[in-house]
């Protein structure tokens, strides 16, 4: 067994990472192995701000949202000399393992970092997208995945009160997993996802029979990856809906 481990929570927050970062420091220290907390990710590993950890570190987070370690992007670490640099802070502090909380760039990494040295490390897959290979369900996308569902719920009423059409924009770069769970679940009329060419002119002659036709809203949720609300919504409106 490994004498000493070193947690990190790395790119965009999720739902879960302090639950998730909880149990691996309250695991290791029952097992009795030193646990080192890294804070801000790669960057705070490339800047040597990282910690011993106690139980009582990981007291009263479980149900918090965001991370209690922090996060953040590292382009240092994309390269063989910052992942050197971010070993040999390791190395130094005698740290043997190392677990990274976060999504797919997060534990390419990681998986970099284990090939160029052979650090053991185990990724916990945490992104709301949904999208790392061979996970079902990674930490924080159903929560919001909820989120959504209840922000659509709220809007409806909205939209159906003013006769509108209300473009959500939600988190999904190369994956339309968040939309399409969401939108599907909360009702929307039209979602657009990465994965699938659509017609926005089109849409917009379907969604003007539809309100000739006595419609009353039309909610759209859009993956990022797919579009920007921003740009959608002024098309939409030209075509006087």
């Amino acid at each position: 067994m490994l004498k000493s481990i070193a947690v990190m929570t790395s790119g965009g927050d999720s739902p879960g990472m302090n639950a998730a970062a909880r149990a691996v420091v309250r695991t290791a220290l029952y097992e009795g192995v030193e646990v080192w907390g890294i804070n801000n990710g790669y960057h705070g590993l490339l800047n040597e701000d990282m910690y011993k950890m106690e139980s009582k570190d990981v007291g009263d987070i479980i149900q918090r949202g965001g991370t209690f370690l922090g996060t953040a992007r590292c382009k240092r670490w994309t390269t063989p000399e910052g992942r050197m640099m971010g070993f040999q802070h390791l190395v130094d502090r005698g740290i043997q393992g190392l677990c990274v909380i976060g999504g797919d760039g997060s534990l390419r990494g990681a998986s970099l970092l284990s090939e160029e040295t052979g650090i053991p490390i185990v990724g916990l897959p945490g992104t709301i997208d949904n999208d790392v290979w061979g996970s079902d369900y990674t930490i924080g996308c159903d929560t919001a995945a909820n989120t959504i569902i209840d922000a659509i719920n709220k809007l409806r009423d909205t939209a159906s009160a003013h006769r509108r059409v209300i473009v959500l924009e939600v988190m999904g770069r190369s994956s339309g997993w968040l939309a399409t769970v969401a939108g599907i679940s909360g009702g929307a009329e039209y979602i657009l996802i990465p994965e699938e060419q659509y017609d926005l002119d089109k849409i917009c002659t379907d969604m003007k029979a539809a309100y000739d036709a006595g419609k009353r809203y039309i909610l759209v949720v859009v993956a990022e990856g797919a579009g920007h609300a921003q740009d959608i919504g002024p098309v939409i409106a030209e075509n006087h809906l």
